[in-house]
């Protein structure tokens, strides 16, 4: 496996990101004070074969709709512009001025079945036009958390591996993903229910996915999980997703990492979530190392009723610029679909 970096954006929605160049920007960098203590990030020296490695960013808000995940973003949602389905459900808005904004966390790197904090890395996103809010970035800072240029006026920024929005409505409708970034983009995105693949070439593995997620041969994508009673249901996928038609075993969950990395956030209430579940609380580690998802409690984060608003991470995950011979979108791809993001625990 390979090496990413990821962060995430509260808006209720969530994201990962990369690293690359830019013009020289004057808006100012978004990121946790904690975070500018240390500069640099941590080496990333890869076995073959070995883990793969990223970056993440997480951010909320305590509402509303904005999630980020190459730094960890609380995202805002404006209450005049929620939109409702024809079964009376409150939905996520479908533009970006529907959105009131985002609040970042750390740039987190995943790495040998850790997260940790990217050091060296923030999360950039620059002011609302009164339409959007230009696409963000994970960018290499200095010991203040302030980009860091070239002579040529450009800065080092992560390569955008992929970024989706993962979204909590109410327990008739549990997990909606719009494929892209909501605060950015011009066009309505494609949004989805949270739907699961069942590979056949990988019996019991729940893959997942959205409709245009790259899926091998199969069959349709479906509203419930591959194996009987998976040890990260309740705690990770709603208990509505179980499966009522196998008493095959469950293997471990996998597919679009920016959607197992949304419903990993919504573990806790969204002033604590990122932190918390990712990098643990100083006595405890994350809750996801080692493959394996390491809670047993009902997600704190979800909206309760169909009378609360949407709740969301955006997730935006990025190539490691640090370990770019693993760091590659196809050891990434790899990771998704031909291994498993989520063991079962027996």
């Amino acid at each position: 496996m390979g090496v990413q970096l990821f962060s995430a954006t509260l808006l209720a929605q969530g994201r990962l990101a990369l690293v690359g160049h830019f013009e020289r920007a004057q808006p100012p960098l978004h990121m946790p004070r904690e975070a500018r203590s240390a500069s640099g990030g941590e080496g990333a020296k890869e076995k073959a074969r070995g883990p793969v490695e990223w970056q993440l960013a997480l951010t909320g808000s305590s509402m509303v709709v904005h999630e980020t995940l190459p730094l960890m973003l609380h995202v805002r949602l404006d209450e005049d512009l929620l939109n409702g389905d024809p079964w009376y459900n409150r939905v996520p808005p479908t533009e970006p001025r529907g959105f009131a904004g985002e609040s970042s966390s750390y740039v987190m790197r995943y790495h040998n079945g850790q997260v940790k904090v990217a050091r060296g890395y923030g999360w950039w996103r620059g002011d609302f036009d009164g339409a959007a809010w230009p696409p963000g970035i994970i960018c290499m800072v200095d010991t203040d958390g302030n980009p860091v240029y070239t002579d040529e006026g450009q800065l080092q920024y992560c390569q955008r591996y992929k970024e989706l929005a993962v979204y909590s409505c109410n327990p008739l409708l549990p997990i909606v993903v719009d494929n892209g970034d909501p605060l950015s983009s011009s066009a309505q995105l494609d949004r989805s229910p949270l739907l699961f693949f069942h590979p056949p070439s990988q019996p019991g593995v729940s893959q997942a996915v959205h409709p245009d997620s790259p899926m091998g041969q199969g069959p349709t994508p479906c509203k419930y999980v591959a194996g009987a009673n998976p040890s990260w249901i309740s705690s990770l996928v709603p208990r509505t997703y179980r499966n009522p038609y196998t008493t095959a075993t469950s293997v471990g969950l996998a597919g679009e990492l920016p959607i197992v990395l949304g419903l990993m956030a919504f573990s806790e209430h969204a002033s604590a979530s990122v932190t918390q579940t990712f990098l643990g609380d100083g006595a405890a580690h994350g809750r996801w190392r080692d493959g394996f998802w390491r809670h047993n409690d009902a997600p704190k984060g979800y909206a309760l009723s169909a009378q609360e608003d949407p709740r969301g991470f955006f997730i935006s995950i990025y190539l490691d610029p640090e370990n770019t011979d693993y760091s590659t979108a196809a050891h990434l791809t790899e990771m998704e679909w031909g291994n498993i993001l989520v063991w079962d625990i027996k």
